[in-house]
């Protein structure tokens, strides 16, 4: 199949943040659609001859560097105080015995005592005859803040600790 001819706007996209095993899923609404990601792959180490470049560089590949993302949605809920549901602020704050600490686990499983997430960002290609497509972005470090105003907002982001997304 080729490549799709459709212009994706953001009301095709979808971000959806999981834990180990997606036992637990929040995806994110009442959102302005402003969902963006760098992949910086990994760094090149440009080898200088006395401070020049030449004709042919001499250019290697250095350091992985992880990935980075975020997003903005509108605040509705700060958390629960009974500690029964999730909330995106719960997610980002993990509040002391509310619902993500006590029942969402960390996607490093028992590897590290860093507690990281999925994120994952869907297109919708269903109205266009088109699969969805997904990309993945594991060991997600996640992080949020919230803004007063009209309306409140939520700014939220993420550091991936991979190289690339998964893409299915």
């Amino acid at each position: 199949m080729a490549e799709s001819t459709v212009i994706r706007v953001k009301r095709d996209g979808q971000i959806l943040l999981a834990d180990n095993g997606a036992g637990h899923t929040y995806t994110i609404v009442r959102e302005p659609g402003d969902f963006a990601y760098t992949v910086p792959d990994y760094t090149i180490v440009n080898v200088l001859d006395r401070g020049v470049i030449g004709t042919i560089p001499m250019i290697r590949i250095g350091d992985e560097q992880p990935m980075t993302g975020s997003f903005s949605a509108y605040l509705s809920d700060l958390g629960d105080t009974a500690g029964s549901y999730v909330t995106l602020m719960d997610i980002a704050h993990r509040y002391a015995s509310k619902y993500v600490e006590t029942n969402w686990v960390s996607t490093m499983g028992a590897n590290s005592d860093v507690f990281t997430i999925s994120i994952q960002y869907t297109i919708d290609g269903s109205p266009f005859g088109e699969a969805d497509k997904t990309i993945t972005f594991p060991f997600c470090v996640f992080r949020a803040n919230a803004t007063e105003g009209d309306p409140n907002k939520v700014a939220a982001t993420f550091t991936s600790y991979a190289v690339r997304p998964l893409l299915t």
